[in-house]
């Protein structure tokens, strides 16, 4: 299962139906307190986290995963429009997205 934290609805709508024409499962969330709390009680195979998001950005989710020892156990692709500003650490898609790389990322964890 793959967990897709993205707050423009299109953009999250489209990513889940295009993995879920891959055959993955999908789960959303349309910020990071909200996939959080989906992380508290599942394990997904890959979180794709965008960085701008209300409420909870991106960037919090990384801080808060790898303050509880949750990040090195769980594989995050970073989806962003600021690539420079991306956490050097994890691997960084730009917006738009190149979906053939990303389903390659994605395969390579799942």
């Amino acid at each position: 299962m793959i967990l897709v934290v993205e707050d423009e609805a299109e953009s999250r709508d489209t990513l889940r139906e295009l993995l879920e024409l891959e055959g993955y499962a999908v789960e959303t969330a349309p910020n990071g307190k909200a996939a959080l709390e989906f992380l508290d009680k599942a394990d997904p195979c890959v979180v794709i986290l965008d960085l701008f998001m209300p409420i909870m950005d991106g960037w919090q989710v990384i801080d808060r995963l790898r303050g509880d020892g949750r990040l090195g156990k769980m594989n995050v692709l970073i989806i962003t429009s600021a690539g420079h500003r991306a956490p050097a650490d994890l691997p960084v898609f730009q917006k738009p997205l190149n979906i053939a790389k990303l389903i390659t990322a994605i395969e390579a964890v799942c």
